[in-house]
């Protein structure tokens, strides 16, 4: 690697450029840590040999090069004694391999003169060259457990732990022998490295001018949003079909997520490349809130965040009584390419491979551009449009055991995107009607449905009427008042229809719930019957099948559904064919109710082979999660009386 003024170069060997040797501390032979499998390296004397260490992002604490004629990575590390970042700093190597990084030595993970080393912790400045030195079985117990009675117990961090063990790994597993122990001891070999900072504090550094808290804020997260990529890229594996289980919707993992359609289709092997791992800035909508929030707490002490109740992605930050909301994700994202497509290989050595940021992200957004194929079979994938088309007005569908309702919003299908990558593509937005926090058949839903909620859990919460009779305003007549900066209704005609769902809001300030009106013309709204009603031009009862009263809400509720799974609907469970009714009681899925699913329930339970019921949960009639004779018995009875 090119020689630069930030290089840290060992002090003691300032010497012409010669290999100083030095004598080890202890006599005491060398070994490696917990996680390295070669126990030749408990012979090295790291102080046998040269080092220098090379930033590779500066001023970025993440990643380095080390230089060094050392035959282990193991036997050696470096420590920061005065990080603010952390008590245990340490730079250590790497144990990852990477697609786009050429190794001299890839069981030790040697290129080309030396290693690759990580910290996060570091705060550059004076570092110490640790060794190894042997210690009895007694003495590691004490660093890892503590004295007898402890205050804490438990393992020391991974990162910067003190101690370790020499292990002989075996052959055919995970199985190992454990040859001793030993402690990481400073040698007196010091280093200066440049000042380096972790990925938030620069954020902090380059975009918070000291204005105010908020000002401050504002600023950190405009500029790390134009940094910031959503994810970086990788060598894509070998595709294969993984299991049993085919195209199926799955609930989303957050609470602002509706479902997931997932692929059968996954890969192995997948390659890291370095190019992602040395861009700091991959943050998702978890880790860009995670980020402000720390950002906030640098900032200033009095202020406070709780992370938000409506979306996973957003924190709000308190400070001085004023509350603001800070998040989101990282830009674009990366992809699975093949190596063919990579046009950097890290070579280090003679060629200086360390990067600016804007090299670094480059070269990211290089990668997420590139046209890969899809690979993936198609032919039988679940889409949204076909769901669409299966629910019709309303139905409830199965997803492995977890329920929700589904409908069409109206009758011009449409959808955000089409599925991507593997298939896991999250529901956005498009014609497909699903609830969040309201009432079905009796049964509440939160984007699932969830059982044995009861009204004075939710007292107002939405309510969705499946089959509901209500009004539509056919012709009207109306003026624009100008003195009252509105229209006034003269005539209008009102005929009633059926729409199979109507869902109706709380109002907290009438206490009723109001029909969410988005049927005909743009006269059709809650206001427009209300302002028609008032003049006297319709039937006051146009105006109350908009309206529930909690009476109303209480009597649905109570219809005793809240404990019982749905009775029928269709699976999208990954095993059954998409979108295949299901109904309670019909264990064979042939579409009815009848002895023969009492005698293949009967079968079921006795172990004859052969008896299969293809999803069981038409068979747990009473929803306990088991199959046993108390649903043969309530299987019976719902056939007696059919």
């Amino acid at each position: 690697m090119k020689c630069r003024n930030v290089i840290a170069a060992a002090a003691a060997l300032c010497l012409a450029g010669g290999t100083v040797c030095f004598p080890l501390p202890s006599g005491e032979s060398m070994a490696v840590r917990v996680s390295a499998t070669d126990p030749a390296c408990r012979d090295i004397d790291p102080l046998q040999y040269t080092y220098e260490i090379y930033p590779l992002v500066e001023p970025f604490n993440e990643y380095f090069y080390v230089k060094t004629d050392n035959p282990n990575p193991e036997s050696f590390r470096f420590a920061d004694h005065d990080s603010p970042y952390s008590e245990t700093s340490v730079i250590e190597a790497v144990d990852a391999v990477y697609a786009d990084v050429e190794y001299e030595d890839d069981s030790v993970r040697r290129v080309n003169g030396g290693y690759l080393f990580k910290s996060f912790s570091t705060n550059g400045g004076k570092v110490t060259l640790q060794v190894q030195e042997s210690i009895t079985k007694a003495e590691f117990n004490t660093e890892i457990y503590g004295t007898p009675e402890p205050e804490s117990t438990g393992y020391s961090p991974y990162h910067g732990m003190p101690v370790g063990s020499y292990n002989q790994y075996h052959d055919g597993g995970w199985s190992y022998s454990i040859l001793g122990y030993y402690r990481w001891t400073d040698s007196d070999i010091t280093f200066t490295l440049p000042a380096l900072c972790d990925d938030c504090d620069y954020l902090i550094e380059q975009y918070a001018k000291g204005e105010d808290f908020f000002t401050d804020m504002d600023a950190v997260q405009s500029g790390f949003s134009s940094i910031c990529l959503y994810s970086g890229s990788y060598i894509r594996g070998e595709l294969y079909r993984s299991g049993n289980r085919d195209w199926h919707l799955t609930p989303g993992a957050h609470v602002d997520q509706s479902f997931y359609i997932y692929s059968p289709y996954s890969r192995k092997d997948n390659k890291s490349l370095l190019a992602s791992a040395l861009y700091p800035y991959r943050y998702d909508s978890l880790g860009f809130p995670g980020m402000m929030g720390k950002v906030s707490s640098i900032l200033s002490d009095r202020s406070s965040y709780e992370w938000s109740s409506t979306s996973h992605a957003y924190i709000n930050v308190t400070y001085d009584g004023v509350t603001k909301s800070y998040g989101g994700a990282g830009h674009g994202e990366g992809q699975g390419i093949s190596a063919d497509k990579l046009t950097h290989i890290f070579t280090f050595g003679d060629n200086d491979e360390s990067m600016t940021l804007e090299a670094s992200r480059a070269l990211l957004d290089e990668y997420a551009a590139v046209e890969m194929d899809d690979d993936i079979p198609r032919e039988d994938q679940l889409t949204w449009g076909k769901i669409y088309d299966t629910v019709g007005d309303g139905a409830w569908v199965d997803m492995g055991g977890y329920y929700t309702y589904l409908y069409q919003r109206d009758d011009r299908a449409s959808f955000s995107s089409d599925e991507w990558g593997v298939g896991n593509k999250l529901y956005w937005g498009g014609s497909l009607g699903y609830c969040w926090d309201t009432w079905v058949d009796g049964r509440y839903i939160s984007k699932i449905f969830v059982e044995g909620e009861t009204f004075e859990d939710h007292p107002e919460s939405a309510v969705l009427l499946t089959t509901a009779t209500v009004p539509v305003i056919t012709e009207c007549k109306k003026s624009w008042d100008q003195s009252a900066s509105g229209y006034v209704y003269t005539s209008a005609e009102v005929e009633e229809t059926e729409q199979k769902n109507v869902t109706f809001r709380y109002d907290a300030e009438e206490q009723n719930w109001k029909a969410n009106v988005n049927w005909g013309g743009s006269d059709n709204s809650y206001k427009a019957f209300r302002q028609l009603t008032e003049q006297g031009l319709i039937d006051e009862k146009y105006l109350a099948m908009l309206t529930l009263s909690r009476e109303d809400v209480e009597a649905i509720i109570a219809s005793g559904n809240t404990d019982r799974s749905p009775e029928s609907g269709y699976l999208y469970d990954g095993y059954a064919p998409q979108g295949a009714p299901f109904r309670k009681g019909d264990l064979n899925n042939d579409g009815s109710c009848d002895v023969l699913d009492v005698v293949l329930l009967q079968q079921w339970i006795l172990a004859v082979p052969k008896a299969d019921i293809a999803n069981q949960n038409t068979a747990d009639m009473n929803d306990d999660k088991v199959l046993d004779v108390f649903d043969l018995s309530l299987l019976k009875r719902q056939i007696l009386h059919a």
